[in-house]
């Protein structure tokens, strides 16, 4: 007939992908044409264009003609999901299925409505089904290379998506998927011939073109890569992730006006979608609008928590540029870095392998004293864990015990914010400097980039000053180089070079007047290098490794009663490996590690009455392993508990110590905004080089490694709550104590003699953040911290007790101006030995309150280009007398320090 031979060209006319000519060849079939597969095939035309009534109106004419068409079934169940019909599109697809359970399509429309159904399982199982029932179903296959994407499964994509362009190049969508399965293996060439030939098979169709965007920006064309993601809006114009993906480009070419029009547009097409509101929160704290970021950014957490995956990750690009933008710096600019924490606790203890939650803790940890150790760590989890990307490696990040003012250096204790949003092809350039009173000189510069399979990162830090008193100078140089490449999608390996140079007088903070040494002259310097390996079995299924070596040759002289020099010479090397498993109800972190330290101490001491000299030769070497398994338990919803356990065989002249720790955490939500938190955990002081470990740092969110002297043995408890009211109200606490027994190196005759002290530390935290209006934020802290030391054998603490009160206000302007008030009552009393005690003299009481005030003006240059900083520490001079429990990282001093700083990016 010759209405079938029109349908034939149809068909074929749409099989080249010319829809145009595909409808032409229809036009002149007489309207009396009664045939259930003609309607079906004019059905899915329509639907293919997006006219779904016109398509409607085909499958009922099918229906009339026959009831229990499959075909028809499986086309109103797409409707039903494309409308958002969930429970509808699910009856459908299944009454599909029930009608011919050898139908591809049938299985393919029951695939997309368990999706939209938070049921990821159930699609993949049903496509599963429609190739076997189907082999030859090129659709089928593409589908189904489209949900093992979304998994993560990207070989079994690949092959997939393989399977589906031999069965049929000429299908568009085949190729499409093809195309994104190559952008994940970073096939760029191969990526953009699939998705030009899906583009010259469906013009209509905008996925391949999000596609092509896609892969234009990921090899550094980012006007032309905007212009394909643009035709794939106007394609679809009421498609929200295509939008979202729009204004990412825009933010990218600094555009932001026109960034903002569209993650407006893309949250009112899909309120339901956290992907707006998650780039939205990027974009406004650049524009210096903190406030509104944080509410954005809780929104798209929330939305996270509770949205299922209605699109698959090849359309998502897996965000790994933007998951690793600046969150943290949200919270700190707002100073609400308690908030970050509960944020970053709660993520990790979700997903413990998760790059972007490691380096978030990190950037946060950065305001709590004594968490050096956590905060280099996470640093270093979060680095092997990382795909490749341009995010510079400032310096000053992978060190601890910087020795400077909290503040006073050129850039922020924390990640920087001038990340892309793409991972592109591309060089960036940032640079810090800081001029203040004393002399105060540094700067910092980084040059990143990233070409293919490769990424980079070298940087170059100085800071200098000659402190408020006299011998407080400090001068210090460090020095990075990063460079990691990825073999496959699943393989990378990456290599670090280190070196800190640094040398200063008597940098600590004490309670007692004139209490330091004025002759006192120190000196570090270490150099090392690490390389590391990651590689991801499943997308719930890591391995990765550290090896680390590092020289250092500290060297301590003081001149006051003659000459005493004391150098040591070490050699470190440690190796660790580490497992991470990850399902829906069950996390574990398996892993072991291996250090030993080669020391060698020389002392020398020339006395001038009577002349002598005396020169003491000592080896100490280190010897560590230990083994841990930490499993995180999520099938007690909302309960998340830790349990587990590592293993520590330690050994250090004559002091030996094999012991078990065990670890045990709690976090429970039991009403919405109220999170619990508990843990109870044992550990030996680690030994690491340049402090940092890949072993978990956290337990329920109780740091569990401080620096302590060698072989220390600690529990810690801990409990706390976190409380959100609303979306501008936040409040929590935490109490934990720690128990530690210390052992102290006594030299006799036959080597040394162990003593063993006890100690116990108290902290507890508080904290109140509100933001009433979207200019303004105010915070409001208490830190409490008690330290009692049996027989304490250095100079120093005997006894503190100390409460600080912070309390701040922050101002925001969309301009780029802000300013920022903290004021901090602090209240410390205890007993401290005086430096130039002997063992054996008493301890001295001591006690102060007092009021420090710091503030700061800043403006954000246009365009993202970088900020100025006016700022002062200790505003009104006020003197005191204080005991700084982190002397590594002094938080307050008692005088003035004016300063400016700037950072530019590039």
């Amino acid at each position: 007939a010759s209405w079938q031979t029109s349908v034939q060209k149809s068909i074929e006319f749409y099989r080249e992908g010319n829809l145009e000519k595909a409808f032409e060849a229809l036009s002149d079939i007489p309207e009396g044409v009664q045939n259930p597969r003609f309607f079906m095939y004019r059905a899915s035309l329509f639907l293919y264009v997006g006219r779904v009534d016109e398509a409607r109106s085909e499958i009922e004419k099918t229906l009339h003609l026959r009831p229990g068409d499959t075909h028809a079934f499986a086309l109103q169940s797409m409707i039903a999901v494309v409308q958002n019909e969930k429970q509808k599109a699910i009856d459908l697809a299944k009454s599909a299925v029930k009608a011919d359970p050898h139908s591809a399509a049938a299985r393919i429309a029951l695939s997309y409505a368990l999706q939209s159904n938070f049921d990821l399982q159930g699609a993949l199982a049903s496509l599963k089904d429609s190739v076997k029932v189907e082999p030859g179903n090129a659709l089928a296959w593409a589908r189904l290379a489209e949900l093992w994407l979304s998994f993560g499964k990207l070989q079994e994509a690949f092959k997939a998506a393989d399977k589906a362009v031999s069965l049929n190049p000429n299908l568009g969508r085949t190729q499409t998927v093809l195309g994104f399965a190559y952008l994940t293996q970073i096939k760029i060439k191969r990526s953009k011939e699939a998705f030009e030939k899906a583009i010259g098979l469906d013009q209509a169709d905008p996925l391949p073109r999000l596609g092509l965007g896609l892969t234009k920006i990921r090899e550094g064309n980012l006007d032309e890569g905007r212009e394909e993601i643009e035709i794939a809006a106007s394609l679809d114009p009421n498609h929200s992730l295509f939008r979202s993906y729009l204004g990412k480009a825009y933010y990218e070419e600094k555009r932001d006006k026109l960034a903002a029009d569209q993650f407006a547009v893309a949250k009112d097409l899909d309120p339901l979608d956290p992907t707006p509101f998650f780039y939205d929160a990027i974009r406004k704290q650049t524009m210096n609008r903190p406030v509104e970021a944080l509410r954005d950014m809780q929104t798209s957490i929330a939305l996270n928590n509770n949205r299922a995956v209605y699109r698959s990750r090849l359309l998502l690009d897996e965000d790994l540029a933007a998951r690793g933008a600046s969150l943290a710096r949200i919270y700190s600019d707002l100073g609400f870095q308690q908030l970050a924490l509960a944020e970053g606790w709660r993520s990790l203890n979700t997903d413990p392998g998760n790059f972007s939650t490691h380096r978030f803790l990190s950037d946060s940890y950065s305001s709590l004293p004594r968490h050096e150790i956590a905060r280099v760590s996470e640093l270093l989890q979060a680095q092997l864990l990382q795909p490749i990307n341009i995010a510079p490696l400032q310096p000053h990040l992978s060190q601890s015990n910087l020795l400077i003012l909290s503040g006073a250096g050129p850039s922020e204790m924390s990640f920087n914010e001038f990340n892309p949003l793409f991972n592109r092809n591309r060089l960036a350039l940032q640079a810090s400097s800081i001029v203040g009173e004393d002399h105060t000189w540094g700067e910092e510069a980084v040059l990143s980039g990233i070409f293919g399979r490769f990424s980079y990162s070298l940087g170059q830090f100085h800071y200098q000053t000659e402190g408020f008193r006299k011998n407080d100078e400090l001068r210090e140089d460090l020095y990075n180089a990063f460079v990691q490449m990825s073999l496959s999608p699943e393989t990378s390996l990456q290599a670090e070079f280190r070196s800190k140079e640094a040398e200063f007088g008597d940098r600590m903070l004490r309670f007692l007047p004139n209490d330091f040494l004025p002759n006192l002259r120190q000196k570090e310097g270490n150099k090392g290098i690490r390389v590391g390996f990651h590689h991801t079995f499943s997308p719930g299924s890591d391995l990765i490794a550290s090896a680390m070596y590092q020289t250092s040759e500290p060297k301590t002289q003081d001149v006051s009663f003659g000459l005493f020099d004391f150098k040591t010479d070490e050699k470190s090397l440690g190796g660790e490996g580490q497992y991470l498993f990850r399902s829906e109800g069950l996390n574990v972190v398996a892993g072991a590690g291996y250090f030993k330290i080669d020391r060698k101490d020389v002392s020398t001491d020339v006395s001038l009455d009577p002349p002598e000299k005396f020169v003491l030769v000592e080896r100490s070497d280190v010897y560590h392993t230990n083994l841990y398994l930490y499993s995180y338990l999520n099938y007690l919803n909302p309960v998340t508990l830790t349990i587990g356990g590592s293993a520590d065989l330690f050994k250090v002249g004559e002091l030996h110590r094999n012991q078990f720790n065990p670890k045990f955490g709690v976090i429970w939500t039991p009403l919405p905004g109220i999170t619990l938190r508990g843990a109870l955990v044992r550990a030996l002081n680690r030994t690491m080089v340049n402090n940092q470990t890949i072993e978990p740092t956290q337990v329920a969110g109780f740091n569990q490694f401080f620096v302590d002297a060698e072989g220390t043995d600690a529990w810690r408890y801990g409990i706390a709550m976190d409380q959100k009211f609303s979306k501008d109200l936040f409040a929590g606490a935490e109490y934990s104590i720690r128990n530690l027994e210390v052992p102290n190196l006594f030299p006799i005759p036959t080597g040394h003699a162990v003593i063993m002290s006890d100690w116990e530390e108290r902290s507890g935290r508080f904290y109140l953040y509100w933001t009433p209006h979207s200019w303004f934020a105010l915070s409001a802290e208490y830190y409490y911290e008690r330290l009692d030391r049996e027989k304490p054998l250095i100079a120093g603490i005997d006894e503190v007790r100390t409460h600080r009160l912070p309390f701040g206000i922050s101002f925001y302007h969309p301009s780029g101006l802000s300013a920022m008030l903290k004021t901090t009552w602090i209240d410390q009393s205890g007993r401290f030995k005086r430096v130039f005690a002997d063992l054996f003299s008493p301890s001295l009481p001591g006690e102060d309150r007092f009021w420090i005030v710091d503030a700061a003006i800043q403006y954000r240059l246009p365009r993202r280009y970088g900020f100025l900083i006016l700022g002062a520490r200790n505003l009104f001079d006020r003197s005191f007398h204080y005991q700084d429990t982190d002397p590594s990282n002094p938080q307050i001093q008692p005088k003035r320090f004016i300063y400016g700083k700037f950072t530019l990016s590039f």
